[in-house]
């Protein structure tokens, strides 16, 4: 039997359509590999246990007693020639009840009040612009040995500020290990621009077991004249495999308008956090040196000791338990609080798990 062959242009015709397709398909995937936006979260719910208040024990469910629960996007697209532009917003939420409105039990209790910020970087380092964390807290955060927790270090110890409004942040590329970062955030303050205004910088070195690092952050007073605080930091960690050490010195002065007394204190941790059975068992010493004269009204001391473990039940869930006890004198009123809660009393237990994803 003969057949009749297809004419030569046919073949031609019909596969032109398909390379046309795939390679729509490919560019489609390529663009779509330059772009990408992911969903992510926390939820952290705990039971908190404080006492050492005159009006008794308080005993509750919390949410984010390690961490704040959030949930939040992210995303990158690539613009080309190494230049990549980025945005992060996050918000809170309560896991432990939906009372109050609003209630988001983090951000300052206001949506998408964690974070909500743009950056452009390449090879010029990083430009971040809108409400993020201040520099001097992101490295309390690599630096405590509890990330929260009754055992936080900032019970005691000022967090420059923790987020920032309106604000700028201008990160350079590592250099063998070392990098800085500056930022500074807006007082908005018409026909006062120093009023309320914030300023921050820092040089850090990470390479291997050791990280080390050096902080500035500064407030304006309100009324734009003299500084309401300006903190120092120094700290740092060293793992030696069998333990990691946690240090870190803060110098804190400051003249507040309209406080009786300038600000001048000395804080101290050093702590330890020591790998164990599938987690960590957490310890610190923190303590609070205000040299401000007794005879004033100053001299407002005060000490924590602080016990915790962590341990990971998978990559991301995780339990945790901690004790804080802080002890004021002449006058201090601190408090144990946690990742999201300032504290009733001046000491606390928890016991919770968190989930992330």
């Amino acid at each position: 039997m003969t057949t009749t062959p297809f004419p030569a242009t046919a073949p031609i015709a019909i596969v032109r359509p398909r390379f046309a397709l795939l390679a729509l398909l490919a560019l489609a995937g390529t663009a779509s590999a330059q772009s990408s936006v992911t969903l992510y979260g926390r939820l952290d719910t705990g039971l908190v246990i404080d006492s050492g208040n005159a009006a008794g024990k308080s005993v509750r469910l919390s949410s984010g007693v390690a961490k704040g629960s959030l949930l939040g996007f992210k995303g990158t697209e690539d613009l080309g020639d190494g230049y990549k532009a980025a945005f992060q917003i996050e918000t809170g939420y309560c896991s432990d009840s939906a009372a109050g409105a609003p209630n988001f039990c983090s951000g300052s209790n206001n949506f998408m009040g964690r974070q909500a910020r743009g950056e452009l970087s390449g090879a010029f380092g990083a430009l971040n612009a809108g409400r993020q964390f201040s520099e001097a807290y992101l490295n309390m955060l690599k630096i405590d040995p509890f990330l929260g927790t009754a055992g936080q270090m900032n019970n005691i110890i000022d967090s420059s500020a923790f987020r920032l409004n309106n604000s700028i942040r201008y990160s350079t590329p590592d250099f063998a290990g070392f990098s800085a970062q500056v930022d500074m955030a807006l007082g908005e303050q018409t026909g006062n621009w120093r009023g309320g205004r914030e300023l921050g910088g820092s040089l850090t070195y990470g390479s291997g077991p050791a990280y080390a690092d050096l902080v500035l952050y500064q407030v304006n007073n309100p009324n734009g004249i003299g500084l309401a605080r300006r903190n120092v930091q120094l700290s740092g960690t060293y793992d030696f495999g069998a333990f990691k050490l946690h240090t870190l010195a803060q110098r804190s002065t400051g003249s507040p308008t309209g406080a009786a007394l300038n600000l001048d204190v000395l804080d101290l941790m050093a702590g330890v956090s020591i790998p164990v059975g599938g987690g960590k068992i957490q310890a610190s010493y923190v303590h609070h040196d205000d040299r401000t004269p007794l005879a004033r009204h100053g001299d407002k001391d005060a000490s924590q000791v602080a016990v915790g473990y962590l341990y990971y039940l998978s990559k991301r869930v995780s339990v945790y338990t901690a004790y804080g006890r802080i002890r004021n004198a002449n006058g201090a009123a601190f408090l144990s609080g946690n990742a999201t809660e300032a504290g009733t009393g001046n000491k606390s237990f928890n016991l919770g798990g968190a989930y992330d994803f």
